[in-house]
């Protein structure tokens, strides 16, 4: 879904939709993560009168825990705003500028701007690296294992 940014975000038009992430190619490259993620894309002018978007996005999303290997369900649930420049010098000093900046995230002005591309980059940036359980069911790292060793000392 294609939208006009900036004539969308000065007329405060709001926007919901789903995607189903086991159809998102560029998300089963990182993983087999499955479910739906619902979003919904709010217009409005920043305090700065610059249009802005707010993106809210939540979900449940299934893995496989990179610990045990046994189904694990992720809570995703974000809201940003995205602020839109009108070229990329100005979008460049906002967001990478050493000075204090209220802008978190920042988009270029486009005509045809894609929406589902959005989403999708931003349920990216809100996966786990390592997907885990917080006490998984099979061993972990701190768990204390018997040596094979203790039985050769037994023996000697």
């Amino acid at each position: 879904m294609y939208i006009n940014n900036v004539k969308f975000a000065r007329s405060a038009q709001k926007l919901s939709g789903e995607i189903n992430l086991g159809a998102v190619a560029r998300i089963q490259e990182i993983g087999e993560f499955q479910g739906v993620v619902k979003y919904t894309l709010q217009g409005e002018v920043d305090r700065l009168n610059r249009p802005a978007l707010v993106l809210s996005i939540y979900g449940i999303i299934s893995a496989l825990c990179q610990n045990c290997l046994h189904p694990l369900d992720i809570l995703i649930e974000n809201q940003t705003q995205i602020t839109i420049f009108f070229n990329e010098d100005q979008l460049d000093a906002a967001l990478f500028s050493e000075s204090e900046s209220d802008v978190i995230d920042g988009v270029l002005a486009e005509d045809e701007f894609d929406v589902v591309q959005l989403v999708e980059d931003e349920v990216i940036i809100l996966l786990p690296c390592a997907a885990k359980h917080d006490s998984c069911i099979g061993l972990s790292y701190h768990d204390k294992v018997e040596s094979p060793f203790n039985v050769l000392k037994q023996i000697i």
